[in-house]
């Protein structure tokens, strides 16, 4: 098992080199006050709920953004029906190296965003698939790899938490990746 773990890390890397070289996308940083449509990538919880990730797509709504997320969740089957707009990815719509089947790779392609949010904190084959050849003029997330997929990071591994002091310690989930990114896009003023 882990040794099919480095393969798929292995084949999704050689993958995305080849992608990253080959593909001209046009990067550039898109501030939250100019972001209209967002994509949101994210590991979803096993029962499917994801009330947090709601809740952020319910604020970016409010802001008047148009908002996609795209889940996936590690089991075979999902009970949560594909809308338009939020759909969860399971193994049946990936090959056997996690990667996207292609129809969902080529509605991803004919799609545009100016902001794509990955809220994942660890590597997800399938979500760094997603996050790869999504059509978004600025990508954010949170560091994972090497690659340069995101063209705005947060390296979570830097944040100090407060030792032995279990009131001010702070909880690293997709939800305070979420508040960081949001923070930071509507601080970083550009002359464009």
């Amino acid at each position: 098992m882990i040794m099919f773990k480095r393969l798929n890390k292995y084949l999704f890397q050689k993958r995305a080199q080849k992608y990253l070289s080959s593909s001209l996308r046009e990067r550039r940083f898109v501030s939250y006050a100019k972001a209209k449509t967002v994509l949101l990538l994210f590991e979803s919880d096993f029962s499917e709920k994801n009330l947090s990730i709601r809740r952020m797509i319910n604020q970016l709504q409010q802001d008047g953004k148009k908002v996609s997320a795209w889940g996936f969740v590690n089991k075979k089957e999902v009970a949560s029906s594909i809308l338009p707009d939020f759909r969860i990815l399971h193994h049946k719509q990936t090959d056997i190296f996690q990667k996207p089947l292609i129809s969902f790779i080529n509605e991803l392609d004919n799609m545009e965003f100016d902001l794509l949010i990955d809220l994942s904190l660890k590597p997800l084959i399938a979500l760094e698939y997603l996050a790869m050849y999504a059509n978004a003029s600025c990508k954010a997330g949170a560091k994972k790899t090497e690659l340069p997929i995101l063209d705005f990071v947060i390296d979570l591994e830097n944040i100090k938490t407060p030792e032995n002091s279990e009131s001010n310690e702070i909880l690293i989930d997709e939800t305070y990746l979420f508040e960081q990114i949001i923070f930071y896009l509507k601080r970083i003023q550009t002359n464009d």
